[in-house]
């Protein structure tokens, strides 16, 4: 059963229609709720990534490993799916939790809300990227990612996950509008970010740490009244339709 869901849903997400095209192109306009400078600085409260040879490398190592015996399955081929960000990619990856189908049409001021919520959230680690400077596993490994056009031998930017902290900010902002799906909104935000393990783009200590960073974001951008004001037109609109 759980084979099934998974090729049903990666078929679906593949299934885009060009006609939503400038919709979304719009959505995907949307300014930042805060800018970087109210948003939390993750190289404050987040650890160094773990250092080559260390104990947590090893774990990181074994999780890389495991990963790629994943990338010739079903679950690999979602994982491919992944790499992208779009507000409309993520509302079809969370819509079988849901129970709904999400687009930008159906759920415009959803969607815009997800999508400045996200990429508020995805601000307050860009410092930290270039602070830690990380390899990624593909380039410490000498060996191809499972999304290869997405590759640069000189992107030194692995800790902390980007994908995630979009992947993990959307699953939390889900949960909170839909509480009744709240289980299975946070378990496809977590198989998302578990899925830059799989490809090869992330070790899972950036992926772990994408997660604090995120959970972080999401207790500041709660606290700013435009946040909250735009979260209750969301949570509107969904129980309406």
């Amino acid at each position: 059963m759980k084979r099934i869901l998974l090729a049903f849903m990666a078929v679906g997400i593949l299934l885009a229609q060009p006609s939503f095209a400038q919709s979304s192109n719009k959505v995907e306009k949307a300014k930042y709720f805060l800018n970087v400078e109210q948003m939390p600085d993750a190289t404050k409260f987040l650890p160094d990534p773990p250092a080559f040879g260390s104990e947590a490398f090893k774990m990181d190592s074994i999780v890389y490993e495991n990963g790629k015996r994943l990338r010739t399955s079903e679950r690999g081929a979602l994982a491919v799916e992944d790499a992208k960000t779009s507000i409309r990619y993520i509302l079809r990856r969370f819509s079988p939790a849901m129970e709904k189908e999400l687009t930008p049409e159906r759920y415009p001021v959803l969607a815009d809300f997800v999508f400045r919520t996200y990429t508020t959230s995805r601000t307050s680690i860009t410092k930290a990227k270039d602070v830690f400077r990380r390899q990624r596993p593909y380039q410490y490994f000498d060996e191809p990612s499972a999304v290869p056009e997405k590759e640069d031998k000189n992107d030194f930017t692995s800790y902390p996950s980007g994908h995630t902290i979009r992947f993990w900010t959307a699953a939390l902002t889900l949960a909170a509008l839909d509480p009744e799906h709240q289980d299975a909104i946070l378990k496809t935000g977590y198989d998302m970010g578990q899925s830059r393990t799989i490809v090869g783009y992330h070790y899972q200590s950036d992926v772990d740490a994408a997660r604090l960073a995120a959970s972080a974001a999401y207790a500041r951008l709660s606290g700013d009244p435009a946040w909250r004001k735009a979260f209750k037109k969301a949570q509107k609109e969904l129980k309406k339709k």
